[in-house]
C-alpha cells in the first residue's frame, strides 16, 4: 500500500473535497489523542511528529488545534514537526555526548556522579 505520510502529503497538496474530508477525519482522530495528553500533562504545546505530522504540516496542525479548543479547556498550542523522524535519535546522541564530555572533562564531582 501507499505509506500514510504520502497519503497525508497528497491530501495537503490537493484542493479537492475528498482531500479536505480525509484531513478532517485524520484531525478528528489525532485530536482525541492530543486532548488526552493535554488533560494528563498540560504541556502547553504538542508537536505532531513523525512522518505523518511532518507531511501534514501546518495544515494538519491547524485542524487539530481548531478541534482541540472545542475538546479541552487547557490552552495547548499544536505544531507540526520540522525536524523529521530522526529527531529523537539525534537528541539522544547529543545527550549521550554531553554526558560523556561531562564524565571525561567535568570537575571531579561530576566525574564521580555527584551533582
Amino acid at each position: 500500500g501507499v505509506p500514510a505520510a504520502t497519503l497525508v502529503r497528497r491530501a495537503v497538496e490537493g484542493e479537492t473535497a475528498p482531500a479536505s474530508r480525509f484531513l478532517d477525519a485524520l484531525a478528528d482522530r489525532l485530536t482525541i489523542g492530543v486532548a488526552s495528553v493535554a488533560a494528563l500533562l498540560d504541556p502547553g504545546c504538542v508537536v505532531l511528529g513523525g512522518e505523518v505530522g511532518q507531511a501534514g504540516g501546518a495544515a494538519l496542525a491547524a485542524r487539530v488545534a481548531e478541534r482541540l479548543v472545542r475538546m479541552s479547556p487547557l490552552p495547548t498550542e499544536v505544531r507540526a514537526s520540522v525536524l523529521g523522524g530522526g529527531a529523537v535519535v539525534r537528541g539522544a546522541l547529543l545527550m549521550a555526548r554531553e554526558a560523556a564530555q561531562d564524565e571525561l572533562f567535568g570537575p571531579p564531582s561530576v566525574r564521580q556522579g555527584v551533582r
